[in-house]
């Protein structure tokens, strides 16, 4: 119960049905020394908001650990 108290239902996570071509650009462009997107020489990070539509989950809680 503790464990779902800190970070809800992420076990909803396993069953979305990753989008292969967004999974794709995703590695190509992400920048692991920075942790950021690089595309040409502007650098972009989603925020909370773009996770949630990307991943079809509500990120509502700013209590919790995602």
């Amino acid at each position: 119960m503790h464990f779902w108290d800190k970070y809800g239902n992420v076990a909803q996570l396993l069953f979305i049905k990753p989008d292969d071509a967004l999974l794709e650009a995703m590695v190509r462009f992400w920048d692991p020394t920075y942790r950021h997107f690089t595309f040409n020489e502007v650098d972009m990070m989603p925020t909370i908001k773009e996770y949630s539509n990307l991943f079809h989950y509500d990120f509502r809680d700013p209590l919790r650990i995602y």
